[in-house]
């Protein structure tokens, strides 16, 4: 059973996803379909606000457990310290072997702890930077080539008066934030693996194979 807070970041970040997806099928639309230019800036803009805030709030999640992590990893530290001291003290002769063998269980006791919890938390992070959410490599590489599509796309829409100089800055950068965002959900191996199959269709096709 996962604990509460992971299965709300899950579902925040699943949230995020359906927006940015929903972010880049509004352009399709747009490009494709044609709409009101100020119904299409009315739904980005309200679609841009739910994106700010979602990330907002996976940002300070991800803060507080990165915060965790570095005071636990500080405390682990400290106690390996203090046993490090312990064994110089009486080396020195400041404290008696006996007293070193009293007061060495509970602190080896403790770094064990902290480094199991070290250990879960640094595991932790690590598949946060690593979550994919909901969808499959190939789906997020077709929703960041959308979105590239369109922002090649915007320089003509301005020129044609559908979107101000303003905007159409905005929106550009904007889509590019999510094109990225889409980019990292595929990651390097699994877009060269869609690069490949894509090509390898190409050639297929050129070759007469059906």
């Amino acid at each position: 059973i996962e604990p509460s807070g992971d299965t709300s970041d899950m579902q925040t970040r699943r949230d995020l996803l359906k927006y940015q997806i929903w972010r880049v099928k509004l352009c399709g639309i747009f490009s494709e379909q044609g709409m009101p230019t100020r119904v299409f800036t009315n739904i980005w803009g309200g679609y841009r606000n739910e994106v700010e805030r979602l990330q907002r709030i996976i940002e300070e999640s991800q803060g507080a457990r990165k915060t965790n992590y570095e005071d636990k990893k500080a405390e682990l530290e400290n106690a390996e310290l203090k046993l490090d001291e312990l064994r110089v003290r009486v080396t020195i002769g400041e404290i008696y072997e006996s007293d070193l063998l009293i007061r060495t269980p509970s602190i080896r006791a403790d770094v064990e702890s902290l480094r199991r919890e070290v250990s879960r938390l640094e595991e932790q992070l690590r598949e946060e930077e690593n979550i994919h959410s909901d969808g499959s490599p190939r789906e997020m590489f077709e929703h960041e080539q959308s979105a590239k599509a369109f922002i090649a796309k915007i320089d003509g829409f301005m020129a044609e008066g559908k979107f101000s100089r303003k905007f159409g800055i905005r929106l550009g950068t904007e889509l590019e934030e999510v094109r990225a965002y889409f980019s990292s959900k595929v990651g390097d191996q699994g877009e060269q693996g869609l690069r490949n199959e894509l090509d390898t269709l190409e050639v297929r096709y050129k070759v007469g194979e059906r």
